[in-house]
């Protein structure tokens, strides 16, 4: 419970400060008086004026706010109640010309729109940063073939597990990096897969199948039967399996490789499994229930499965990647990750996939509590993940998120005069009802995933 707060707190708040700092810096180099940069909300536990802006931080970790001189419509503030801090200076001492609401709407547009924007720049610091010491995560180096799926294009030409790919048309293969480069030249083409299958060479002739953006070949490489990853306090964590260990066997059925773990165990939620493994040269033997979870079916955005998990990954390979190289990749997976969720968000609302995909703050803070239990990596992964979620988010154009005020903006460039206050404050006192039914919804789901009354598992 402790890693899932901690995660959770870390998560938030680090995403909606760097949202704040964004609207904050940008302010600042525009001519705004910035009266407060608060990390955290609430009573200020510590402050310190430097210049014009208090410095605080609150009592309430989760995130942080800003606060403009000339926030209101007509610059005016009300007088401060009795015990509240006056470090701010008051509206009143402060020159109009620096008032938020009096500078042009372009000015405006890019205060709004850096705090999007930098959860944006997070999110790809993070890829980055994460490229450029981790490397690339990568399958062993083999051509042999670990799994063929059903109905594929490798499986119907019959293309086998262990199968060696030697050479694709007069193309050379030393390991699957290889092979995956020789397919994608010819990905319109038939190419012919020179294989060793129990040392009689064949001759294969195969095309991939194209879908969309998507190239699929049906078949993936041998990946051995060695945990590379563990999620601790998982099941298999708590009878003892530690990374480098070997799966041997679960119940009679002898394991070769990752793949056969994951048919055995996703078919077998809540079941006792007797697992059998090498530890050091040690063998082993427990039982170990698998935890039901809901996750996507393969190749699908809107349809899940109830499956079985103990908490294991497989195995990889790391290879360095230069900077440069860590640069256009980081850029690539932030603008990758941003076309799946608004792929999502058009799903969701031609109701093609279920409101039960939503999550609110409970869900964010057991995903963040599970990323971190597989390790940090997962949880800095996890932080660039919903950062995006929360730029795309913000620019919705509904009051009072950032997307509101930049439609606003907008309307007040093109039309040369400022859109009716009154109309303003029924669109903003809608948004902050159409928020609050949100957020309520949503936190209603994730309490009814937490007691089990939806299918959503964790």
């Amino acid at each position: 419970m402790l890693i899932t707060i901690l995660a959770g707190v870390f998560i938030l708040s680090i995403v909606i400060v760097v949202h704040e700092f964004g609207h904050f810096i940008v302010a600042k180099k525009l001519g705004i008086f910035v009266k407060v940069f608060s990390v955290g909300f609430g009573r200020k536990i510590l402050k310190k004026r430097i210049g014009d802006t208090v410095y605080a931080l609150s009592a309430l970790p989760f995130g942080g706010y800003v606060k403009f001189a000339g926030e209101s419509e007509n610059g005016e503030e009300k007088e401060a109640p009795r015990g509240q801090d006056t470090d701010e200076i008051d509206d009143s001492e402060i020159d109009p010309d620096k008032y938020f609401i009096n500078k042009r709407p372009l000015v405006r547009s890019a205060v709004v729109f850096a705090g999007p924007f930098f959860n944006y720049v997070l999110a790809v610091f993070i890829y980055i940063a994460m490229y450029a010491i981790q490397g690339l995560q990568l399958p062993p180096t083999t051509t042999e073939i670990g799994k063929v799926s059903v109905d594929s294009p490798a499986d119907s030409v019959g293309l086998m597990v262990h199968d060696k790919i030697l050479r694709i048309d007069d193309c050379d293969v030393a390991n699957w990096d290889d092979i995956v480069d020789a397919i994608y030249e010819r990905r319109d083409t038939v190419m012919t897969l020179v294989i060793d299958r129990g040392g009689e060479r064949i001759d294969v002739d195969f095309k991939c199948r194209v879908e969309g953006n998507r190239i699929r070949i049906g078949f993936q490489p041998m990946i051995p039967n060695v945990i590379g990853q563990i999620k601790r306090d998982g099941p298999a964590y708590k009878v003892g399996l530690r990374p480098g260990d070997a799966i041997t066997a679960i119940n009679d059925t002898t394991v070769a490789s990752f793949y056969d773990i994951e048919r055995i165990v996703h078919a077998k939620a809540d079941v006792p499994l007797q697992v059998r493994w090498i530890s050091k040269g040690v063998e082993h033997v427990d039982s170990i229930t698998p935890v039901p979870k809901k996750v996507l079916k393969a190749g699908s955005k809107t349809e899940f499965d109830i499956v079985g998990q103990i908490g294991v990954g497989p195995k990889y390979e790391s290879e360095r990647v230069p900077l440069h190289r860590a640069v256009v990749m980081g850029f690539r997976s932030a603008n990758n990750m941003i076309k799946e969720i608004l792929s999502f968000l058009k799903l969701l609302f031609t109701g093609k996939t279920g409101v039960d995909a939503l999550g609110g703050p409970i869900l964010i803070t057991q995903m963040a509590g599970d990323m971190a239990r597989w390790g940090f990596n997962y949880l800095v992964y996890f932080l660039a993940f919903f950062s995006i979620n929360l730029c795309i988010f913000n620019l919705l154009p509904i009051l009072p998120f950032d997307g509101g005020h930049l439609t606003l903006f907008a309307y007040e460039g093109i039309a040369r005069r400022r859109v009716n206050r009154r109309l303003k404050d029924l669109l903003t006192q809608g948004g902050f009802i159409l928020l609050i039914l949100l957020m309520v919804f949503v936190v209603v789901i994730d309490l009814s995933r937490c007691t089990g009354n939806s299918p959503t598992l964790f």
